[in-house]
């Protein structure tokens, strides 16, 4: 059991790097500051991890709050088929969901969300990808921490 629990942290550890990396890459961050991972330094893709990632133009909405802007979409898939989804707010935050995938085919990917963060999240986001693993357009709702939320993305 604690090997298992080790390997799932060291996993999960390794998506989260990924997918900073991504977002920081794909932003436009370029900056001597900003140490690769080797593996993205060598532009080399983990066996078995497919990512999508755009930018474009969103909203983020919680009930009883401001809806937010979101700018960036990424997914990150590994091969028991979890998903990381990052997305970047037009201030600068970023907010990330894990889940898993429940169906797939050539155009169309669905996601059960199961967490943000350190927080509950329950719904389903469907996804139109393209090529060159671009996300078309993204639309889910579900909750978040009990609170009912919206999202939208579509590539600008």
């Amino acid at each position: 059991m604690e090997r298992h629990d080790q390997h799932e942290r060291t996993g999960a550890a390794n998506r989260m790097m990924i997918t900073a990396t991504l977002l920081a890459l794909s932003a436009g961050v370029h900056s001597p500051a900003i140490q690769l991972p080797a593996i993205v330094a060598q532009r080399a893709q983990p066996t078995g991890i497919t990512f999508y990632a755009d930018r474009g133009e969103g909203l983020f909405r919680i009930h009883g709050r401001r809806r937010q802007k979101v700018t960036f979409m990424s997914i990150v898939i590994d091969p028991q088929k979890v998903a990381d989804i990052n997305m970047q707010l037009a201030d600068g935050h970023s907010i990330g969901f894990s889940g898993n995938v429940i169906q797939q085919d050539a155009y169309n990917l669905r996601i059960r969300l199961t967490s943000s963060g350190m927080a509950d999240a329950h719904g389903t986001l469907n996804i139109r990808y393209g090529p060159q693993q671009s996300i078309l357009n993204l639309a889910g709702k579900g909750q978040l921490d009990g609170q009912p939320f919206v999202l939208t993305f579509r590539r600008k």
